[in-house]
């Protein structure tokens, strides 16, 4: 190969690295990518639907501050999230309406049918303590449908009936709806949170904190307060 030659193809060879690069970039500059739609041009993102009587929620439905939690009970990042959660109950009380929302990560094998297990809970009037048990059995490794059927004895339910809801999959439209949902109104993970509308991704601490590329974040604490002076 000539001198000549040898030069042309490192110059490719550059170019080619350089728009691989530029592609790279592009694509991964945020760790949380929008919803894809078939028609880009014309997708627009959806207000989250605020809390209403369908939800499962904690505090008042007049509380000035709505938090909204799109969750996935086989999620590691979203059990951690539940310490947040509680410590927010404990400052703010009935300042703040909280409400559960589905978002089961394909990635996850029994997220769809933990969901329905706590929907199956919830006709029992036990979502609440249905949702501890499964964020239980996610950090001890026992997220399977035997324990579900389990869970629903130790709190005392009707088990013929939580039985039959969660072999039929009574209410696996509700859960998958609520994905659907979420990923029209931004979400693309789990735990996302909207506070008053404001998106939050990921599992944000109650305290403020600095983020991995040392920037100083604002923690739920913060950003609720925040809402309150408004």
């Amino acid at each position: 190969m000539s001198k000549q030659n040898k030069i042309i193809l490192i110059v490719v060879v550059i170019i080619i690295l350089v728009l691989g690069v530029s592609f790279v970039l592009k694509y991964n500059k945020s760790p949380i990518s929008q919803p894809q739609n078939s028609d880009n041009n014309n997708y627009q993102i959806k207000p989250v639907r605020p809390i209403d009587q369908a939800d499962h929620y904690w505090g008042k439905l007049d509380a000035p501050v709505q938090l909204i939690i799109y969750s996935d009970f086989e999620c590691p990042y979203c059990a951690d999230f539940t310490k947040t959660i509680e410590q927010v109950k404990q400052q703010f009380s009935d300042q703040v309406l909280i409400a559960f929302r589905h978002y089961p990560l394909t990635i996850h094998a029994e997220a769809v049918l933990a969901a329905e297990a706590s929907e199956c809970a919830s006709e029992q009037g036990q979502f609440w303590q249905m949702y501890d048990q499964l964020f239980n059995n996610n950090k001890t490794g026992q997220l399977n449908k035997e324990q579900f059927k389990k869970d629903a004895a130790d709190l005392g339910l009707d088990q013929v009936k939580f039985n039959q809801c969660l072999e039929s999959e009574k209410y696996k439209d509700k859960v998958l709806s609520q994905m659907i949902e979420g990923k029209n109104s931004g979400v693309t993970g789990t735990p996302t949170s909207f506070v008053n509308g404001q998106i939050l991704v990921g599992a944000y601490p109650f305290e403020d904190f600095t983020a991995r590329d040392g920037k100083k974040e604002l923690g739920m604490k913060s950003i609720i307060e925040s809402k309150l002076k408004k």
